[in-house]
């Protein structure tokens, strides 16, 4: 039987790849596979079989790691194994703390109409799940093996980073189903939620709390000298690691992060044997703790094939609770502007975080923590790290963000016949459409350029023209910019969605997979070259601007002026942008456009 259960999962491997194959006989669907074949051939496996060029050498990895004020001052292998096992450890913890429903294993709904009412023992349904998991976990390892090949500061190739990968998910995963059947036991005992939770959380506590009374009262915390030393942190970790009782706990942890950390060949096989002797170990625990999930499968995979349809039809919440009744985001007036109407209705349906209270809670968190911080000598070096780090992550929202904040056309593409019959003009609907994603992306924006302004300071004699006054002159510019640079982004793939609805629907309803990667990859180098030709005039001139006004009337005024004509270019881009785009919606005819 475990045979035929094999063959079963081996076909529908095939099955998937040939219906994955023959889509490509669409055009739409190959020039996205191209693209997608080009963009994993020249950024992964191009290098794969190379030799590791770019790979530090032997024992290089701890002076590549030192930076200014900070450096890891002892071996990379013992601290990336402890710290490697204490993130395992976190997740175990919360695999037996979280689950509140009785144990389930993921079969799909297909897989239960053929398999529940078979003939076949509830031992060989289990055994069926947890070996297809495994084909899971290979992909996911493969895929995860395609970036931890590049990271310079990991040794090792390519196939020991891939079996690395395998069992770090092959040993989560199976934890993960003998902890919840192990719960349900538990629950079928008479121990409840509550009771379970809190002791599962009082022995951890005690096991954390031995372990650091176990240390010298001079090593309880990482000792900081007057800057703040990365290195410390990096040997209080591995102290903690090793010390009983947690050394105890995260030994066999470490055993399954070994064969990931191998430096070569020889290494990975001396690791392998006892890294599959822990999975072995685990992969028996759940086949002899199995109690019934029949009811809790069917269960979840209902809840699961609700919410991709929910995800495909643009509702993308978190978790599987019924949508609620929630206060309105503001209120919305009888009479009025009928934009801001598109504004209340699309950011009802966003997450319930995205609220005022919640912008005003951070901005509070933000000011206080890098005020702090700036009392601190020990943590004051560690600032410009945050501003670096709040930098790159408003570059990365404003070129990416528009991708993921889709409560605009791109959301009611499918009732575009409905909006047309409204009395409204074509950009006056696409206007009302943008305001969304640009209030919920101008917000996350504003709160890095906080971060920014209160981060970089002139520690160093060269940067003493960085006054208070030019950091609050930029930050201000820049929080007057960065709606109409939103709203400029969101253009882009709002026009793609109106220009090219056919595809828009493939890559948004049809899941994953090469093809539609490629789809997306398209429209996101699209946007950044259409981005680059709309901000390279008024950034040029806005530079050239501060450069010659500086001399006549100062830095600061000429960072003022400068901000001022460049949102002056930046807003006629975008009306020009909603006018052009009004008018392809006036002619969008759904129908029509998506019949082939």
């Amino acid at each position: 039987m475990l045979r035929a259960l094999i063959y079963l999962r081996l076909t529908s491997f095939k099955n998937w790849t040939w219906s994955r194959l023959r889509r490509l006989r669409q055009p739409k669907y190959l020039a996205g596979g191209i693209v997608g074949f080009a963009y994993f051939y020249f950024f992964f496996f191009r290098g794969l079989a190379g030799p590791p060029a770019r790979r530090l050498p032997p024992h290089a990895p701890a002076e590549a790691l030192r930076t200014a004020d900070a450096m890891l001052a002892i071996d990379w292998l013992p601290f990336a194994s402890a710290m490697g096992a204490i993130a395992l450890f976190v997740l175990l913890v919360l695999m037996w703390v979280i689950p509140a429903r009785p144990a389930a294993l993921g079969f799909t709904e297909a897989e239960i109409a053929f398999l529940f009412p078979a003939p076949v023992t509830r031992r060989a349904l289990v055994h069926f799940r947890l070996l297809s998991s495994q084909f899971r976990n290979l992909i996911g390892a493969g895929v995860m093996m395609l970036f931890s090949n590049r990271w310079s500061f990991v040794e090792g190739n390519p196939l020991t980073h891939a079996l690395g990968w395998w069992f770090v998910f092959s040993a989560l995963n199976l934890h993960f189903s003998g902890a919840n059947f192990t719960l349900t036991r538990l629950a079928e005992r008479g121990i409840g939620t509550w009771r379970r939770r809190v002791l599962i959380v009082a022995l951890f506590a005690t096991i954390a709390a031995l372990t650091i009374w176990q240390l010298p009262a001079s090593g309880r915390l990482p000792e900081f000298t007057d800057e703040f030393a990365l290195s410390a942190i990096a040997d209080w970790v591995v102290t903690l690691a090793g010390t009983a009782p947690l050394g105890w706990v995260v030994w066999p942890l470490k055993l399954i992060i070994a064969p990931f950390l191998a430096a070569d060949t020889r290494t990975f096989l001396t690791v392998f044997a006892p890294a599959l002797a822990v999975i072995t170990l685990h992969y028996l625990w759940v086949v002899q703790t199995a109690v019934s999930f029949e009811d809790a499968t069917i269960d979840q995979a209902q809840k699961r094939a609700a919410r991709v349809a929910a995800w495909r039809a643009g509702d993308r919440r978190i978790g599987n609770a019924a949508s609620k009744g929630r206060p309105a985001p503001f209120k919305l007036a009888a009479v009025g502007r009928p934009e801001i109407a598109f504004l209340w209705k699309n950011l009802l349906s966003t997450w319930p975080y995205f609220t005022p209270r919640v912008f005003v809670g951070c901005t509070l968190v933000i000011i206080a923590g890098c005020s702090w911080m700036n009392t601190q000598p020990a943590w004051r070096g560690l600032l410009p790290g945050i501003g670096v780090f709040a930098l790159i992550f408003s570059g990365y929202t404003l070129l990416v963000g528009p991708q993921f904040a889709r409560q605009d056309m791109r959301t009611d593409l499918p009732n575009a016949d409905i909006l047309k019959t409204y009395p409204l003009a074509g950009w006056q609907v696409v206007l009302g459409q943008l305001l969304a994603p640009t209030a919920i992306l101008t917000a996350i924006l504003w709160l890095a350029i906080l971060v920014l302004a209160l981060t970089f300071h002139p520690l160093r004699p060269g940067l003493v023209w960085l006054t208070l006054q030019l950091r609050v002159a930029t930050a201000l510019g820049l929080a007057v910019l960065v709606p109409v640079l939103v709203a400029l982004q969101l253009l882009v793939p709002n026009a793609a969605t109106l220009l090219f609805p056919g595809w828009f629907q493939a890559s948004r309803g049809r899941g994953g997979g090469v093809e539609v990667v490629g789809q997306r990859m398209i429209f996101f180098f699209a946007q950044l070259l259409t981005m680059t030709a709309a901000l390279l005039p008024p950034t040029l001139f806005g530079a050239l601007l501060i450069f010659i006004l500086q001399w006549l009337v100062g830095p600061v005024a000429a960072v003022t002026i400068a901000a001022v004509a460049v949102l002056l270019i930046l807003l006629a881009e975008v009306w020009l942008g909603l006018w052009w785009l009004g008018g392809r919606f006036e002619k969008l005819d759904l129908s029509s456009e998506l019949r082939a």
